[in-house]
């Protein structure tokens, strides 16, 4: 062989190893040895409608991803943070949860009518979170006419997400401002008084609460907070 094609193709196998070296760190390795995953672009609520904004799509070595780790973006379109997210925090599905306001198998809207209401936040509004404590009303002609007892705490009804509520034109008072994402249970500004609310509620709540107001019993409803959820109080 001519040395000159000798050196021509030693060359070529030098470059081509050498281009094939770079490609298969800069390309391949990463495919091999990473995983897509997303992270919060900022600190996250409870309760808050997740949008493509919010997130940040990044590699990070496989070893360090959580098999629950959120890898495309169906894993959390049209999701809510089930519970605070850290700024660049990898999104898990424990992390997310769907639409709270969706009505599932063995969930209802439950209307609670101001007739039954014995006490209720003028502050309420649509995302708040309540309990709903049951109140027996005193019998006519006894002795303890101005007085009330509340039932035991196992009836009654805990963190319950309001749907809607309305005053007693049955205007419909909202919290949401438009453009502005909050979380389920942030206020806004609505207007309006509240007499009746709607609740969502599991079917067996529903047929517990049934009975409950059979017996004539009236309902408290007192707003629940926590760090990340806050609800109007009873007045």
């Amino acid at each position: 062989m001519k040395s000159w094609v000798r050196y021509t193709l030693a060359t070529t196998l030098f470059v081509v190893g050498v281009g094939g070296s770079i490609a298969y760190n800069q390309f391949v390795a990463p495919m091999l040895t990473n995983e897509w995953v997303y992270v919060a672009r900022t600190q996250l609520p409870a309760d808050t409608p997740i949008q493509a904004a919010d997130v940040e799509r990044i590699r990070v070595p496989k070893s360090e991803v959580s098999p629950d780790a959120i890898t495309n973006e169906e894993g959390f379109i049209g999701a809510y943070t089930a519970q605070p997210v850290d700024q660049n925090q990898v999104l898990t599905a424990v992390d997310t949860e769907p639409d709270p306001f969706t009505i599932t198998p063995g969930t209802e809207d439950v209307p609670i009518p101001s007739t039954w209401i014995e006490s209720v936040s003028q502050t309420l509004r649509q995302g708040d979170y309540v309990d709903l404590i049951p109140i027996a009303q005193p019998q006519a002609g006894s002795n303890n006419v101005g007085t009330f007892t509340t039932t035991s705490e196992s009836s009654e009804f805990k963190h319950l997400l309001v749907l809607s509520v309305h005053t007693d034109n049955n205007a419909e008072v909202t919290s949401q401002q438009t453009g502005v994402p909050q979380s389920v249970g942030a206020r806004g500004n609505g207007s309006g008084v509240p007499a009746s609310v709607d609740v969502k509620m599991t079917s067996a709540e529903a047929q517990a609460l049934a009975s409950l107001i059979q017996q004539k019993y009236q309902l408290l409803i007192v707003g629940v907070s926590d760090d990340n959820r806050t609800g109007g109080g009873a007045k």
